[in-house]
């Protein structure tokens, strides 16, 4: 059986796969206004990691959804082993299970360009609350790609593309979102040796997982300085 990259990321138990890592989403939340009555959604919560912080961090309520069962069963055994009261969902994040105006803010980190991204922006716009935050951290082009290097991109993590910067910003702005910010910018390479710590493995590496790992370091490599990432925050007015 071959494994995607998204499964080898749920299986093997990866934390923190974004440039910056946990470490950048920890420096996220200093600057925004979250306390108790905070109610959030972890969009794409993987290992559940995130939505444990914000959980014991704030003591607010927050919703976890990852549409991948082995993600799942991780985030279920982190927060019943910390004893925290938080909604986990198996769903999409480009079909979500809540009402309309649900949440204060979302997060969704590395989560958006490995989906139908229009569809889940109207989604996200849809469950945030009038005044609400979303903060996302996703994958973006530092060049114009040539065709067979987006393709390959494409092809090994299973994308409908590879947006630039301005392509994203079009994209928020045409699903209703305002007060655009680019909090941080990162070349993948850059992003490395930050994002390190939280990348440990946690389950053993087979044969067929380490091909995709080793595959996905090979692309990393070749396309570190072409390929970056980006904070953006936007609001529902």
């Amino acid at each position: 059986m071959n494994n995607s990259y998204q499964d080898a990321l749920a299986k093997i138990g990866i934390e923190g796969a974004h440039p910056g890592g946990f470490e950048l989403t920890k420096q996220l939340f200093k600057d925004e206004k979250i306390d108790h009555s905070s109610i959030i959604l972890d969009a794409g919560c993987g290992t559940g990691q995130t939505s444990a912080f914000l959980a014991e961090t704030f003591l607010c309520q927050v919703s976890a959804v990852d549409h991948h069962p082995e993600m799942v069963k991780h985030a279920k055994k982190r927060f019943q082993q910390a004893n925290l009261s938080i909604d986990l969902y198996k769903a999409s994040i480009e079909e979500l299970p809540f009402d309309n105006n649900s949440f204060d803010f979302i997060i969704a980190e590395s989560t958006l360009a490995f989906t139908d991204i229009q569809k889940s922006l109207r989604e996200f716009y849809r469950v945030l609350k009038l005044g609400g935050t979303l903060l996302s951290i996703d994958m973006t082009a530092e060049i114009f790609l040539d065709p067979a290097s987006k393709k390959e991109i494409m092809k090994f993590y299973n994308l409908r593309d590879v947006w630039m910067q301005s392509e994203w910003l079009k994209a928020f702005r045409q699903n209703g979102f305002t007060d655009l910010e680019i909090l941080r910018s990162i070349t993948v390479l850059e992003g490395l040796s930050d994002s390190s710590a939280s990348n440990s493995p946690l389950l053993p590496l087979n044969e067929s997982l380490e091909r995709v790992m080793d595959e996905h370091y090979r692309l990393i490599l070749s396309y570190g300085n072409s390929l970056g990432y980006r904070v953006y925050r936007a609001s529902k007015k």
